[in-house]
C-alpha cells in the first residue's frame, strides 16, 4: 500500500475495514494503523476511506479487539484531512434503516456538509429520534451490542468447534476464528472452493459464492469461502458445520486425487 501511495499519483483513495475485517474477522494493529495514518500520498486528493462497519461488534466480553483512532494518528502525522471515518447502526438496529455516521477533521465536515445541504432537505429526524430513545447514550448501544454477542455466540462457536474438531492436522483448510463482527472466513485447498460450495448446495446447505469477497467473484485460487452464521439458529448452524466439513473433505479427496 505505501508503495502505490506513496509513489503513484493515479492512486486517489483507499477502503478499509480496519476491525473485525468483512470477511478475515482481522483488526488493524496499532503500527498498521500508524503507517496508514503517516502516509506520504503522491496525489494531492487521496483519501483513506475508514468503514468502521464493525465498531461495537464484539463476540466476547473479555476478548475483545481496540484499534487507535485514526482521526488522532493522521493529525499526529500531519495529514489531519487525509480521513473519512464511516459508521452506521445498519448491524445494530434496523439493515436499512439505522442511522449513517460520518467523522472527519473539522475542513472536511465543513466541505461535506456543504454537499449534503443540496443533496436532501432533511434528515429524517424522526428516525434519529427513534434511536436517541431507544439506545439514550453509549452505555445503552453497548448494552444492545451485549445481546448480539449472547446471540450470536453459540453460532459462531457452532461452526469454529466443528471445523477444529472435524479438519485440525488434514492440512486441507484454514480458518480465522474472530473475536467480532458476522463472518468465519474459510480457505480449502486451491481449486475447491466452488466444488466445496455445490456439494453444500447439493445436500441443502445455501453458502456463499465461492470467491464472494474478491473483485467481480473471481478468486485466482479457488479456494475462499465465506461462512455467515448468523441467519440459522445454532441447532441448524450445527448440522450446517457438519455439512460443510464432510464437503470439504470430498472436494479435498477428490483434487488431490487429480495429483
Amino acid at each position: 500500500v505505501e508503495q502505490y501511495v506513496n509513489n503513484d499519483p493515479a492512486v486517489k483513495g483507499i477502503w478499509c475495514v480496519p476491525k473485525y475485517s468483512n470477511p478475515t474477522g482481522i483488526s488493524y494493529s496499532d503500527e498498521t494503523v500508524k503507517r496508514f495514518a503517516a502516509l506520504k500520498p503522491a496525489a494531492e486528493d487521496f483519501m483513506i476511506y475508514w468503514d468502521n462497519a464493525y465498531c461495537v461488534h464484539h463476540l466476547y466480553e473479555d476478548d475483545r479487539d481496540e484499534i487507535l483512532n485514526i482521526l488522532d494518528e493522521c493529525k499526529k502525522a500531519g495529514n489531519p484531512d487525509m480521513v473519512f471515518i464511516f459508521a452506521s447502526t445498519s448491524k445494530i438496529s434496523f439493515p436499512g434503516s439505522g442511522v449513517s455516521v460520518v467523522a472527519s477533521s473539522l475542513n472536511n465536515v465543513s466541505w461535506i456538509l456543504k454537499l449534503m445541504g443540496v443533496q436532501t432537505i432533511g434528515h429524517d429526524k424522526i428516525n434519529q429520534l427513534r434511536h436517541v430513545r431507544f439506545f439514550k447514550d453509549i452505555n445503552g448501544l453497548m448494552e444492545h451490542m451485549k445481546k448480539h454477542g449472547e446471540l450470536l455466540r453459540p453460532k459462531f462457536a457452532a461452526v469454529t468447534d466443528t471445523l477444529e474438531k472435524e479438519l485440525t492436522g488434514l492440512e486441507i483448510g484454514s480458518w480465522v476464528k474472530p473475536k467480532g463482527g458476522y463472518f468465519i472466513s474459510f480457505d480449502a485447498l486451491p481449486g475447491c472452493a466452488k466444488s466445496i460450495v455445490a456439494k453444500c448446495k447439493a445436500l441443502g446447505v445455501t453458502l456463499t459464492g465461492a470467491g464472494a469477497t474478491y473483485p467481480y467473484g473471481k478468486d485466482p485460487l479457488d479456494s475462499n469461502i465465506r461462512i455467515a452464521p448468523t441467519f440459522p439458529s445454532t441447532e441448524e448452524m450445527k448440522d450446517a458445520a457438519r455439512v460443510f466439513v464432510l464437503c470439504v473433505k470430498l472436494a479435498s479427496v477428490e483434487k488431490l486425487l487429480e495429483g
